[in-house]
């Protein structure tokens, strides 16, 4: 079987009014014009503001369709919001965002096979919500591992499902909540999961947990060049990953273009609830 080339970008931040990333997004589209994978997989926080700007959620689905490749796409918390009781920027999930994703982008969890593998996406904004659509994506979950027969699961979310220890109860913002962490990690050991790809916080990682390799996608957006060198000793720079899947075997590479620029916004985060989302309106010029 020839290997299938997946392509997992994330945390794009795309806005036609909030334009800041726009060049490196350009950069990205370059290559996929110049390589089309065989699918593209973009892991959250395709827009710049979603929960708040409808408009952002459209026009970034709009730029990853006119890629011309097979896509599937999850939802991040700049897309459709965060669990209630750990909503940093108070933009909770709920169901009008939800509908938004829906409507612009697509379904919030989906399983694909290919390449001898089972993909599943997952929304990491319903882990810890308490709401309907969480026991839901929950049973959702336990089918696509009971069906997937002999081949390995990847599962593609937006947020890590932790930072260093697993077992760490303090909340948090940065990964899986503590109550959700523990029964999605069990239900991933135990249904053949090899492979945990997320995003989130805009840095590339990686790490093995009860025999499945995590890994972090770096953003194509903006970085914290401060956080990444003190935090995790590497100095963060946008790209993406490029995964080839063939049956039983999983491997990637992190690719980091050349005419990618290193944004660093940890100076206007710093001052501003941590978040660009409070960045005032920017289109590029044409």
């Amino acid at each position: 079987m020839t290997p299938i080339r997946l392509v997992q970008v994330s945390d794009t931040h795309l806005s036609a009014t909030h334009a800041y990333f726009g060049v490196n997004w350009d950069a990205f589209r370059d290559a996929m014009t110049a390589a089309p994978p065989d699918l593209l997989v973009h892991g959250g926080d395709l827009s710049f503001n979603g929960p708040e700007a409808e408009a952002d959620l459209a026009h970034g689905a709009a730029a990853v369709r006119a890629l011309g490749v097979p896509w599937r796409a999850i939802p991040g918390n700049h897309d459709i919001g965060e669990a209630p009781a750990f909503s940093r920027l108070d933009q909770p999930v709920d169901a009008a965002r939800m509908a938004a994703w829906q409507r612009h982008v697509g379904p919030q969890w989906w399983r694909h096979d290919a390449g001898g593998w089972r993909l599943v996406g997952l929304d990491t904004a319903l882990m810890g919500s308490d709401l309907p659509a969480e026991a839901e994506q929950r049973d959702f979950l336990a089918e696509a591992l009971a069906t997937r027969g002999p081949r390995p699961v990847m599962v593609f979310m937006h947020m890590p499902p932790f930072m260093d220890d697993p077992a760490d109860p303090a909340p948090t913002t940065s990964v899986i909540p503590h109550a959700a962490r523990g029964p999605f990690l069990d239900a991933c050991a135990a249904g053949g999961v090899r492979v945990i790809a997320c995003g989130h916080l805009h840095t590339y990682r990686r790490m093995h947990h009860r025999g499945m390799e995590i890994v972090w996608a770096p953003a194509t957006a903006m970085v914290d060049v401060q956080r990444g060198l003190a935090r995790w000793d590497r100095f963060p720079r946008p790209g993406y990953l490029e995964w080839w899947l063939e049956p039983g075997r999983a491997s990637h590479r992190l690719v980091e273009p050349a005419r990618m620029f290193v944004i660093d916004m940890s100076g206007w985060t710093s001052r501003n609830n941590g978040t660009t989302t409070t960045l005032p309106p920017w289109s590029r010029s044409p």
